[in-house]
């Protein structure tokens, strides 16, 4: 057991020994310290908290935050403001709470008399303090900036510090509720969903419908996801974690939805200070097979050295380009705490799925084609001409970063290459000179080795299986509840889920399979998984290059746009997205 939670239900059993005689001292029955759930409510009433504050109480984070302001509400109670009298209440109330409840000198006082300037003086340093656990650096920042407009304290009312410490933690208890449990603003940083979601689209996730998940790491800094904001420093700690729970929602994942979930492979990640974080994985095999010098049959006898050899290498600081001796390396992240992607669900728990030329089969079927799915385009001319890239940019909205356009060595004539839905592939067809359009699929035991310098970079990235980004498969989807025999091919298919997601100890001896140590013939999974992909279909890394999404790691659905804004065009000349603002996501 942590020692935070061991501090967590010491702090309960403290507050039965103490609340009784508390309530003593203020006139109530001391049976009512020791009824739960009752004397909590009995603690706000006579601390002249609402009520509905004991529902607070059962909310991860903001039951940590309400607990501490009660704390100082109980010191205040018996007239202590020095500053020991509040440092000792923040942190040390499992010695501080019970010592001034079984003090006989401690007795209630009247409450602060703000009309008065000796009790508002006595106050000061404890507004400061308590202001400064609120909202570190923040609260008095903004504390200045209002005085220096001239804000000043009221005649007869409560301290500036004293004000905004009530506002700022109605405003972060408030802020947090919604954003955990409700809803959670989003940016849409990749193209990996164009057009279905545009880069610079700011949305809201939907975290009702599939049920809001429990903060697994509830203290961290509010409104800040695994970051502070501009630095490489993590904004929560793991003194306290929970189990994953999730509460009910109004609705179930189906396919064609468009989800929010922590990137599975995101429990170790290599930092870069521009994007958000890359795969430590893929780091590991590519930077082993580039470095090895190797082509890739030759490399498969010495693999396993050389990725031991690339771990040692990236956990010293080492690492491709230099972008983890610039982020101080490897950081590794709880479930919660994971990057947030942004796919559609094409493949849910029970299926069976496959992609045949780039187009998705499920169990057999293949799906309705998506109206904004876009490919890899190689578009060939008569000449050596090619695109107006204006043209593009103003038609298509097609980003200028994208096209790559020159002369084909070989045949002396242009060439462009970029993404687009077939629709406007078609259209750009009447462009003068152009001779054709080809999609680039990559057919089973495409090269990755020899074409892009990558250690199979396709899901189970292993040689036993000739996948491509464009034909894979077929793969069952596990679902809750579901047996799959163990042999080679399954085992190299699931033993990420079954030890990364399901925390089970499995290896392949000899005689064998072994789950936790006992020989296993099958397994049975605990979770529903699915298949995450971008409608940018050759624009998108997802569950074709890093595998399943265990249900654990599903936030919500995209919900609205409220805001969006071109990356390549300024706010005043055509940057912001009037017609997508307010839309609902499809």
């Amino acid at each position: 057991m942590q020692i935070a939670q061991i501090l967590i239900y010491l702090m309960v059993v403290i507050h039965f020994a103490s609340l009784w005689k508390i309530f003593e001292k203020a006139g109530r029955p001391t049976w009512e310290g020791f009824v739960p759930i009752y004397n909590y409510f009995i603690w706000l009433k006579v601390l002249g908290k609402p009520w509905w504050w004991i529902f607070f109480f059962v909310i991860p984070f903001v039951n940590l935050v309400i607990t501490v302001a009660l704390h100082v509400e109980t010191i205040r109670l018996f007239g202590r403001y020095e500053p020991k009298d509040t440092l000792l209440a923040i942190v040390l109330p499992w010695y501080y709470i019970p010592a001034l409840a079984y003090d006989k000198t401690a007795t209630i006082e009247a409450p602060t008399d703000w009309s008065k300037k000796k009790d508002k003086e006595k106050r000061t340093i404890h507004d400061h303090i308590t202001l400064f656990f609120m909202a570190p650096f923040i609260g008095h920042a903004i504390l200045i900036i209002f005085k220096l407009f001239g804000s000043k304290d009221k005649v007869n009312k409560p301290t500036m510090p004293a004000e905004w410490t009530n506002a700022l933690g109605f405003a972060i208890v408030a802020a947090t509720i919604i954003r955990t449990f409700t809803f959670e603003a989003f940016t849409i940083p990749t193209g990996s969903m164009e057009k279905t979601m545009l880069i610079g689209d700011y949305l809201f996730v939907n975290k009702l419908k599939y049920g809001p998940k429990i903060p697994e790491t509830p203290i961290s800094v509010p409104f800040v996801h695994n970051r502070l904001p501009g630095t490489m420093t993590p904004s929560y700690v793991e003194w306290l974690t929970y189990d994953y729970y999730r509460l009910p929602g109004y609705g179930k994942i189906t396919r064609g939805d468009i989800m929010v979930f922590n990137w599975p492979v995101g429990d170790s990640v290599v930092l870069h200070p521009e994007v958000a974080a890359h795969d430590y994985y893929a780091f590991v095999r590519n930077g082993a097979f580039q470095r090895s010098g190797l082509d890739i049959n030759s490399f498969e006898k010495v693999k396993e050295k050389a990725f031991q050899k690339e771990r040692e290498r990236l956990a010293e600081g080492g690492g491709i380009g230099n972008i983890v001796q610039k982020t101080k390396g490897v950081m590794r992240l709880p479930n919660d705490k994971k990057e947030n992607y942004i796919k559609r669900c094409v493949g849910v728990a029970g299926d069976s799925l496959s992609v045949v030329n780039g187009v998705i089969h499920i169990n057999g079927v293949p799906e309705d084609f998506p109206e904004f799915a876009q490919y890899s385009y190689r578009f060939d001319f008569k000449n050596t001409t090619t695109f107006n890239i204006q043209y593009l940019i103003d038609e298509y909205d097609i980003y200028q970063k994208d096209v790559q356009m020159g002369i084909d060595q070989t045949t002396n004539k242009g060439v462009a290459y970029f993404t687009c839905v077939p629709s406007i592939a078609n259209k750009l067809m009447s462009y003068p000179d152009l001779e054709k359009a080809t999609i680039d699929i990559h057919p089973k035991g495409y090269d990755y080795a020899a074409n892009r310098g990558e250690y199979y970079p396709i899901y189970p990235h292993n040689p036993n299986f000739n996948w491509s980004r464009d034909n894979f498969g077929p793969l069952y989807i596990p679902k809750k509840g579901s047996t799959i025999e163990l042999n080679e091919k399954n085992y190299i298919l699931y033993k990420r889920a079954i030890h990364a997601y399901e925390k089970h100890e499995i290896e392949k001896r000899k005689d064998g399979y072994y789950l936790d140590g006992e020989k296993v013939t099958s397994y049975t999974f605990k979770s529903d998984y699915y298949w995450l992909m971008g409608d940018n279909r050759h624009g998108s890394v997802d569950s074709r290059y890093w595998g399943l999404v265990p249900d654990t790691h599903v936030v919500g659905t995209a919900s609205f746009v409220w805001m969006s804004r071109h990356p390549e065009k300024p706010m005043t000349d055509g940057g912001i997205r009037w017609n997508r603002i307010f839309s609902f996501v499809k």
